[in-house]
């Protein structure tokens, strides 16, 4: 009797034959090992097609890999400019603060401050200045100029701002305003620039607490010094 004979996946043929007669099942044979020849040849031909497309995939890929490994060491290479241009800008803007500063602190050099001389309306700021140097013990004092300073705040008067004509006279006033002044009801500073005025605040406690275990400082040119000139480092 004849027989269906079906071999399906990838060969996927259909052979009807007679197993009883000899020829058919050798016909059977060869036809399914050209079958069979034929889809491993195409197998491969699809191997070989998937293996290009991949290989294509891996070298685009390792293109764009390598692009953005360029790109990203152009990247760097401008972080790192910028970065040092940015140390060169704060160091040289660190360097022209400095000098203003210093400009400032000169043009400074010979001023004072009159701290809690009440306000009036006929006052003489010239003719006050002149009475606290006399206290202080500079009689003749010569003053360029005298004058109100600041903004008014409530319940404080502004500070009487003291350009004196020679250094001489204020190191001075200076000098002798700690005894000479001890009983008023005002006291003496320097026209100290923002920058200094600051340094000063950030250690006077510090400095305070020295001055109590025995270690006198003074506030000299931006810095608190000890007694030889030196600036002293402080500890947090």
């Amino acid at each position: 009797m004849g027989d269906t004979i079906i071999v399906g996946g990838d060969l996927n043929f259909v052979f009807n034959l007679d197993l009883d007669k000899k020829g058919d099942v050798e016909s059977f044979s060869e036809a399914l090992t050209e079958n069979l020849d034929s889809a491993i040849e195409r197998i491969f031909t699809e191997l070989n097609k998937i293996r290009n497309e991949f290989k294509k995939a891996i070298d685009r890929h390792t293109k764009e890999i390598e692009s953005l490994k360029l790109e990203n060491t152009e990247l760097k290479d401008m972080y790192e400019t910028l970065q040092l241009k940015i140390v060169d800008l704060e160091t040289s803007r660190d360097k022209q603060a400095e000098e203003i500063n210093k400009n400032e602190r000169f043009s400074r050099r010979n001023n004072l401050r009159i701290v809690g001389i009440k306000y009036a309306n006929d006052e003489n700021c010239l003719d006050i200045a002149r009475e606290v140097f006399r206290k202080a013990g500079v009689a003749d004092c010569r003053i360029e100029r005298a004058h109100r300073d600041g903004r008014a705040v409530n319940g404080r008067d502004r500070h009487i701002l003291v350009k004196l004509s020679f250094y001489q006279d204020k190191v001075t006033v200076l000098r002798n305003k700690r005894h000479a002044l001890q009983n008023e009801s005002y006291y003496l500073v320097e026209d100290l620039t923002k920058v200094d005025l600051a340094e000063k605040r950030k250690w006077s406690k510090k400095a305070a607490e020295l001055y109590q275990q025995g270690t006198r400082l003074h506030f000299s040119a931006g810095r608190w010094r000890s007694s030889n000139g030196k600036p002293h480092i402080f500890t947090v």
